[in-house]
């Protein structure tokens, strides 16, 4: 005889200060001491406190997850997606010769409808009773029911 536990419990929280986990307490408590042992070590002593506070403030509102992603990431982002749409509109301006500093392609702002809705393979079966439906990905590999093809073969195929 077996029992059955039904928990709510659907995800793992960890502890720490309301919704802030301790790996980000720990984090900008780590960068915000940093910086306040290098202004200690300066002639800014007496900023050195302010300054932590305010880096402490900074780093946790800077790692605070929104969608999957911390917000400095979601800046750096936004940053570079300007950049390309700058770049991509005014190619001989200042930020068309920043993205190519960086080494980002300004053409990915252009989009073509041609590569984004074309299918995968000119091939495929058009008769529904050959289709075979797989339980997981290693029995799709195993059988070969599952391949994926490159663009140089996909693009080495239509020259033949």
């Amino acid at each position: 005889m077996s029992a059955q536990f039904k928990s709510n419990v659907r995800i793992r929280e960890e502890k720490g200060f309301g919704s802030i986990s301790m790996k980000r307490l720990i984090f900008c408590g780590v960068g915000a001491v940093l910086v306040f042992m290098v202004l200690r070590l300066t002639s800014l002593t007496g900023m050195a406190l302010p300054v932590l506070i305010g880096v402490f403030s900074g780093l946790l509102l800077l790692t605070g997850p929104r969608g999957g992603l911390p917000l400095w990431h979601r800046l750096l982002l936004g940053l570079r997606g300007s950049l390309v749409v700058a770049a991509a509109q005014h190619p001989h301006s200042i930020a068309a010769k920043i993205a190519t500093a960086l080494n980002i392609d300004a053409t990915i702002a252009h989009l073509h409808h041609q590569q984004l809705f074309e299918t995968q393979s000119d091939d495929f079966a058009k008769d529904v009773t050959e289709w075979a439906v797989y339980a997981d990905l290693e029995e799709a590999e195993m059988t070969a029911g599952l391949r994926f093809i490159t663009k140089q073969e996909k693009d080495h195929g239509k020259s033949l």
